[in-house]
């Protein structure tokens, strides 16, 4: 409890309309209620750049924790705005929030920012994780669009450590279907391997999928924006028990797919990412990661023949209106897999034109349950919202206990 005796209050503000933003907002809502605190959960319209009054809410509700799962570029406006009021309680938010974004914007103001991540560039506990971190530093540097593009340094965000992972899964995946298929591979082989699939040497922790296609984690990264704005500092991992089972297999039916392209001997990996719009600042981070994996590894041996596994970038733009163009330009490219998308809601309206076309998608950083619930083609590698917003609830709880 609080020091006058009443129960800790956290002021959890989100988007109207944002997946993501709802979804988070809710489970962390449920955890911190659940675990004996008070929540005022407010929403607010979509383009909304003044966030005063909602901020103003919270001082004077005397929160002891602000809890905004909302897009960087609604933090490029808030985070100055909070500092200006002179909020003092932890602002929290979730994986969006490991961004350059957020350092430049409460770099030197004194706030308090936490995010929760699914990767940290200081962990060396894995030698691949620390192969991953020197490998695409040193790539970063060499290329200044993508150095550009990374926010114009070379810090590892989470979301490039996970589209390395994703790329390297859907390789590993269309090498074990072709094994058994050879070149009679389908992408409905590829999706066929995914569920069985054991990834060990991923960068962000070993890779097999559950029943409902989600990877089965057990652990978050919490991460604090350093006060200079110079880079994100490693707080504590947070674990929960995940008893899930890897899933057996998955039945296609008399499902055709995408026919292995044997005339151009070419596999076309689709990439569904924004690199415009509210979320194309961390929409290019998971392309990097995507590419710098290409980069490594972009042959495949299949029935004796090589073929050249090649990506197609198709831009959504952030909007979920634009899921279905964006997604079916991956289709017509003759793509025999899709990683993306960083944005759950984009992810989750692109689902059915995967579905119906055959083709399996790996999500990489979309969190929302709904992106995998009932879509039997999309598969994803990060953990899931209820889980983000329990860990963010217990975290906001042990902090507000401690202070």
């Amino acid at each position: 409890k609080d020091s006058d005796g009443s129960a800790p209050m956290a002021y959890v503000l989100a988007e109207k309309g944002d997946t993501y933003s709802l979804g988070l907002a809710s489970s962390f809502q449920t955890a911190f209620e659940k675990l004996g605190g008070t929540v005022v959960m407010e929403t607010f319209p979509t383009n909304t750049t003044n966030f005063s009054d909602y901020l103003q809410k919270a001082i004077d509700k005397d929160a002891d924790v602000i809890f905004a799962p909302n897009s960087i570029t609604v933090a490029s406006s808030l985070l100055p705005q909070a500092n200006d009021l002179g909020v003092e309680c932890p602002i929290m938010a979730g994986d969006t929030w490991e961004s350059s974004v957020i350092l430049d914007g409460m770099a030197n103001t004194g706030l308090n920012v936490y995010c929760s991540t699914f990767f940290d560039e200081n962990d060396s506990a894995s030698s691949a994780a620390s192969e991953f971190v020197d490998g695409f530093k040193a790539w970063l540097n060499a290329n200044s669009d993508a150095y550009n593009d990374n926010g114009g340094n070379d810090i590892v965000a989470a979301v490039s450590a996970l589209g390395f992972d994703a790329y390297n899964v859907a390789m590993a995946a269309i090498r074990a279907a072709a094994e058994t298929k050879g070149a009679d591979l389908t992408s409905v082989d590829v999706a066929s391997a995914l569920w069985t699939l054991t990834y060990d040497d991923a960068v962000t922790g070993k890779i097999q999928f559950n029943f409902t296609g989600d990877a089965i984690k057990n652990c978050a990264y919490i991460k604090k924006a350093a006060a200079d704005g110079s880079k994100f500092e490693f707080v504590k991992t947070q674990e929960v028990q995940n008893d899930d089972a890897q899933a057996t297999g998955f039945d296609y039916g008399d499902a055709a797919g995408v026919k292995l392209d044997t005339v151009n001997h070419k596999i076309v990996i689709g990439v569904y990412e924004p690199l415009t719009g509210n979320n194309g600042g961390g929409g290019k981070q998971e392309v990097l990661g995507i590419k710098y994996a290409n980069s490594l590894d972009n042959k495949i041996d299949i029935a004796g023949e090589e073929y050249t596994v090649e990506l197609y970038v198709s831009d959504n733009g952030s909007l979920e209106e634009n899921a279905v163009s964006a997604a079916s330009s991956i289709v017509s490219a003759g793509a025999m897999i899709s990683l993306g998308s960083y944005g759950s809601g984009v992810s989750i309206a692109a689902a059915d034109t995967f579905a119906e076309a055959q083709i399996p998608a790996i999500g990489v950083s979309c969190t929302n349950a709904s992106v995998t619930d009932g879509h039997d083609w999309y598969f994803r590698i990060c953990f899931l919202d209820p889980f983000q917003g329990s860990v963010m609830a217990q975290f906001a709880w042990d902090m507000v206990a401690a202070a």
